[in-house]
């Protein structure tokens, strides 16, 4: 991957910005005209494992998706520990003592009806800290993108993902996970770009607002989902996925941090 994907230029910035920002929270099941269950497990670094189950609609259906009910969900590790989830008034299906530790492969399993179907993924035995984050300046928006700045570890291809969250609200963005193809151990630097919502005139990030970033370090199969999720767009195709039995969606075990700053910026 192109050393762009780290350190975004004013001229790709204003490439993404004619697309439309949404919330890429499963909506792949739009590109099935034929139902089919959309898993979304996670397990991340000492926090509970947790599984959304739902059913893909048609592109012209409406765009609620109510829990899958009476599911049999259960994650094991390497370690031999295996919990079978409960699920919770929302409609999620949670762990009450399995927590994610890093170096631990994980294993899914969702029986929906009699038929099974089962996701791995593998936690990173380690961390990678955002060293800072700083406000980029961007004239054309007359407002700042959050910009972290990251040691990448020396001696293993790493995969990342970021969310954003701006005074406590996780905004919504294009999926954009990336990879250290070409960086590998490289002290890097990656923009989080937070554009407009649809038919909003107002800025989305101001000066004083509280930003927070949590920086994902995922396994290969998770990354894969993720970054063919951002680069499909309106095509008629799902993104590649790590779960077994044709269901939608992905399971991903991965270790994090975040770092909180108040957005300031010189103009």
């Amino acid at each position: 991957m192109s050393i762009s994907k780290y350190i975004l230029t004013i001229v790709a910035i204003v490439s993404a910005f004619i697309f439309t920002s949404c919330e890429k929270e499963i909506d792949v099941d739009l590109k099935s005209s034929e139902p089919k269950l959309v898993i979304e497990g996670l397990i991340a670094a000492d926090s509970l494992a947790t599984v959304r189950l739902t059913m893909s609609k048609d592109f012209s259906g409406n765009n609620t998706f109510d829990p899958v009910l009476g599911a049999i969900v259960s994650v094991s590790d390497d370690k031999g520990n295996t919990e079978t989830l409960k699920i919770d008034t929302s409609g999620i299906y949670k762990a009450i003592n399995l927590r994610g530790v890093p170096g631990r492969t994980y294993n899914l399993k969702v029986n929906v009806d009699g038929q099974q179907y089962t996701a791995s993924s593998t936690m990173s035995p380690h961390t990678v800290k955002i060293d800072s984050i700083t406000m980029y300046y961007i004239p054309l928006f007359k407002y700042a993108f959050p910009m972290i700045h990251f040691q990448d570890p020396k001696g293993s291809k790493n995969y990342y993902r970021e969310l954003l969250y701006i005074n406590g609200k996780r905004k919504k963005m294009e999926e954009d996970a990336t990879d250290t193809d070409d960086r590998e151990g490289f002290y890097l630097s990656r923009i989080i770009p937070a554009y407009k919502e649809n038919g909003s005139d107002e800025d989305p990030i101001k000066k004083g607002d509280t930003i927070t970033v949590e920086h994902q370090l995922l396994d290969k199969g998770a990354y894969t989902f993720f970054e063919t999720l951002g680069r499909i767009g309106n095509s008629q195709t799902n993104p590649t996925n790590n779960i077994v039995g044709g269901a939608l969606g992905y399971f991903s075990a991965y270790t994090f941090d975040r770092k909180t700053v108040i957005a300031d910026w010189p103009e």
